[in-house]
């Protein structure tokens, strides 16, 4: 890292935990994700005293201690990451940023590398908090529970973080390629909310199988399974499907900011 580029990271850094709003986000993000999963937790464990022995056996419980939360705690996050680019444009500092680095490539490249560093530590903490708060609810209403050490536990719960970077940085992507707020938050929650989960609902059979299989979030989210279902796709197979998409928009993101007017 050269020192221009670590100067710019710490630049970038100050500009987002001066903004009032982005620390209490930031902690909200994680209530969020820890709590609404120990609530799933605690109806998991309720619905599996009464499942049949077919439902038992896939019966994943790092899965269920990080999903419930996650579902909420992703708009959050991406929407953070939608405001790191999107708050300087509506408050005319952009002008600022590219007049001091005026290299736009190292601008967002730092914005990139400050959000993912953000929204990986947020992870880690949600993850692991909701993993261990997740277990104690399902052992204390007498379902199975996990441990960081049985197979595929600390590969699922470390990667619910990698996850959450993922999903901050399409929302960082999404504020560069759209510039606004409103626009950018509200394509992210249809793409990684409505689609994913209303989606299968409406759609022929045929397109809600493919979503629900293939679409970036949904197979990300293999990354933070220990118990394989043969419709989905494997745990890092899936994340690559994620990976590849974020980076789609990153690239698009990166090609407009250095082409375009601040």
């Amino acid at each position: 890292m050269s020192v221009a580029f670590a100067d710019t990271v710490r630049s970038e850094w100050t500009k987002f935990r001066t903004i009032p709003s982005n620390i209490p986000t930031m902690l909200t993000a994680v209530a969020l994700m820890v709590f609404p999963g120990a609530l799933t937790a605690n109806g998991a464990s309720e619905n599996y005293q009464a499942a049949d022995e077919a439902t038992r056996a896939v019966f994943d419980p790092t899965y269920i201690s990080m999903y419930g939360g996650f579902l909420f705690a992703q708009i959050t996050v991406g929407a953070l990451g939608v405001l790191v680019v999107t708050h300087e444009y509506a408050t005319g500092l952009i002008r600022t940023s590219t007049t001091v680095v005026p290299r736009r490539g190292r601008l967002m490249g730092a914005k990139v590398a400050t959000f993912a560093l953000i929204a990986l530590l947020m992870g880690w903490v949600s993850s692991f908090g909701s993993f261990f708060l997740g277990q104690a609810v399902l052992g204390s209403g007498g379902a199975p529970t996990a441990s960081l050490g049985d197979p595929g536990v600390l590969r699922a719960v470390a990667g619910m973080g990698l996850l959450w970077v993922l999903v901050g940085l399409s929302g960082v992507a999404l504020g560069g390629l759209l510039r606004s707020t409103m626009s950018a938050t509200t394509v992210l929650v249809a793409v990684n909310f409505i689609i994913p989960i209303i989606g299968p609902r409406l759609l022929p059979d045929a397109v809600g199988a493919w979503v629900q299989t293939y679409w970036p979030i949904q197979a990300g989210l293999q990354i933070t399974t220990t118990v394989q279902s043969a419709e989905r796709m494997l745990p890092w197979p899936g994340f690559g499907v994620m990976a590849a998409f974020t980076a789609v928009l990153l690239i698009a993101a990166f090609a407009l900011f250095r082409s375009r007017d601040a």
